[in-house]
């Protein structure tokens, strides 16, 4: 069924990958953006209209057809050129983007002409979780007592504080991103083909991830589903960041520096001082256990991290 979809957030790194694909399947998008007469590579047969996060009476023009608004937009947590300290000034930046934007897109909703029934967001994610260890993490775990982990709930917040109740939500919150054009997987090839990607302590932390491919497919399948709620988006086969550094240098035909003792060490030194905070965000063990997802029905294409890496890689 051909749908009219629009997004926030459609230049980066996961909604450049989500338009494609909904064009590549039919569907009509548009995109909202600050500058749309200044996109750098425009996808053909999208629309770019005019969006302005920091203004609460923005009247948004151009979503007379749109059905679907999926909300990505907000400052990065990480980067750049690597990933990058969370100064006083970022942080700044990032709530304003993702808790006062939120808010300011949804009151602009309430001034514009559009057809939403269904508001997806993605602009939270795992971290609202604490350091667990070998303890699995659903949505109704314990929430971390840390900055981020209020991010991620008053970002959560300004979305069921301020939605009509006559438009469906769904919160994702989305764990480690894989894809060849950007996400975790970009910021570890380098060091990676280089022979110097080691494990960061002990190496016995758990990453939760999910493969790009199968992002887009979890929101297109609630997109026709007519769940609704907040839902981990990972899959379920998280796996301790030695075994992910050991799976990707094996693929990159790249020495495995996994058993040197003292170099885990050192690494968890070097990314305590160069990233601060940011550091939880590779150090923590978040052990995600995403059955409430996956009892909606829902399948994963890459389930294992090896089918993601040689996918991305372009090794199948």
């Amino acid at each position: 069924m051909n749908m009219h979809i629009a997004l926030t957030g459609g230049t980066g790194f996961i909604g450049n990958f989500l338009t494609t694909k909904f064009v590549e399947n039919n569907h009509q998008v548009v995109i909202l953006t600050r500058n749309p007469n200044h996109i750098k590579n425009p996808i053909p047969k999208v629309d770019y209209i005019p969006w302005n996060p920091k203004d609460p009476e923005f009247e948004l023009k151009g979503l007379e057809s749109s059905e679907i608004l999926i909300h990505l937009a907000g400052e990065p947590l990480v980067g750049p050129p690597i990933i990058g300290r969370w100064t006083k000034s970022k942080k700044n930046k990032i709530y304003e983007s993702r808790v006062l934007g939120t808010r300011n897109l949804i009151n602009s909703l309430s001034l514009s002409d559009h057809k939403i029934n269904t508001f997806i967001g993605m602009i939270s994610g795992i971290g609202c979780y604490p350091d667990s260890g070998e303890k699995e993490l659903d949505e109704n775990s314990e929430i971390s007592n840390e900055w981020l982990a209020d991010l991620v709930l008053e970002s959560e917040n300004s979305i069921t504080e301020n939605l009509p109740n006559n438009i469906r939500n769904v919160i994702l919150r989305a764990g480690i991103v894989l894809g060849k054009d950007g996400g975790g997987l970009k910021r570890l090839l380098l060091p990676s083909r280089f022979g110097v990607l080691g494990k960061f302590g002990t190496g016995n932390q758990w990453w939760s991830w999910m493969d790009i491919e199968d992002i887009y497919n979890c929101i297109a399948f609630f997109i026709e589903n007519k769940h609704t709620g907040t839902f981990n988006v990972t899959t379920q086969n998280p796996v301790r960041q030695k075994e992910f550094v050991s799976t990707l240098s094996k693929h990159l035909h790249r020495p495995n520096t996994t058993w040197i003792p003292f170099l885990g060490n050192l690494y968890k030194l070097a990314i305590k001082i160069i990233l601060g905070g940011v550091s939880a965000e590779v150090l923590y063990s978040r052990k995600i256990n995403p059955s409430k997802l996956f009892q909606t029905g829902f399948i994963c294409k890459y389930p294992l991290l090896a089918q993601s890496i040689k996918k991305n890689l372009n090794l199948e």
